[in-house]
């Protein structure tokens, strides 16, 4: 059984210096570069959230996220399975390692810094795993549903310039344990700028992964201040579980649920369902 060693940020501003450097954005949990040393300042400044003044209508008014009110390409958006492509495309290549278990709450979500090493690769270009991150309920539809399922995970990969480039989306329903999460998820960070490190816990994405992986396509943005667009997102169809408790255990943390924002328009685009051959 892991030791809980949640902790301030600043205890552990040394040790995890090098594991929580995210991708870029002033504002964006989806992909932040703020180092230890300056996560007490950005999680004590809340500029935005989900709920009142603060919420997802007004984060168009935060300095450098006008995106968000003016954006033609904002994510999340609803999808379809009858909208299927037969064309040929690039079909991602997962390269995930292991990583230890290194969490932050930054008073929006629970990110997962990930070591260096893993990686997306699409056709002749890779994509660095950052971190991992999850909303509460889902923020993508699939076919219209009314309840979305009740969490997505958001796993951020970074261009070669270090810039938010490409987000993989998996759906998440009640069902069984999920033991890659099992000891995290029993140490989850409860407040904002806590870190959580379970001693010896080590995790590997591709076990984050459903089996099944056809994926829809489209291009929006960062679904978190600043909004910023180009985003290649590839949602999986098919969802993994947690269990009952797990799920129950994060939408328990202070000010995390609701965490997902509303549907945006499409405004012309077509995100395409992709059957990957033998599956």
């Amino acid at each position: 059984m892991f030791q809980n060693r949640t902790v301030s940020v600043r205890a552990l501003r040394a040790a995890l210096l090098s594991s929580l450097l995210f991708a870029s954005g002033a504002f964006a949990d989806e992909a932040q570069v703020t180092a230890p040393s300056a996560l007490s300042s950005r999680t004590e400044e809340a500029h935005w959230g989900y709920a009142q003044r603060v919420s997802p209508a007004h984060w168009g008014e935060l300095a450098g996220s006008g995106m968000c009110s003016t954006g033609q390409q904002q994510s999340p958006i609803p999808l379809q399975s009858t909208n299927v492509s037969h064309q040929h495309v690039s079909i991602p290549s997962y390269h995930y390692q292991t990583s230890q278990v290194h969490m932050l709450n930054t008073g929006h979500t629970v990110e997962f810094a990930y070591d260096v090493g893993s990686s997306v690769q699409l056709g002749g270009n890779v994509y660095t795993l950052k971190q991992f991150h999850f909303h509460t309920p889902s923020e993508h539809v699939v076919d219209h549903i009314r309840y979305p399922h009740p969490m997505e995970m958001h796993l951020v990969h970074v261009d070669a310039n270090g810039n938010p480039a490409l987000v993989v989306a998996v759906f998440i329903k009640a069902g069984a344990v999920n033991n890659v999460l099992l000891n995290a998820f029993s140490h989850l960070p409860k407040h904002a700028g806590q870190v959580s490190a379970p001693l010896g816990a080590v995790l590997n994405a591709s076990a984050l992964l459903p089996h099944d992986k056809d994926f829809f396509q489209y291009t929006g943005s960062l679904t978190t201040p600043p909004c910023s667009e180009g985003i290649q997102w590839y949602v999986l169809k098919n969802p993994i579980e947690l269990s009952d408790a797990q799920i129950a255990e994060y939408q328990r943390l202070p000010h995390l649920n609701p965490s997902n924002r509303p549907l945006q328009p499409l405004n012309g685009r077509d995100a395409k369902l992709h059957p990957i051959p033998g599956y």
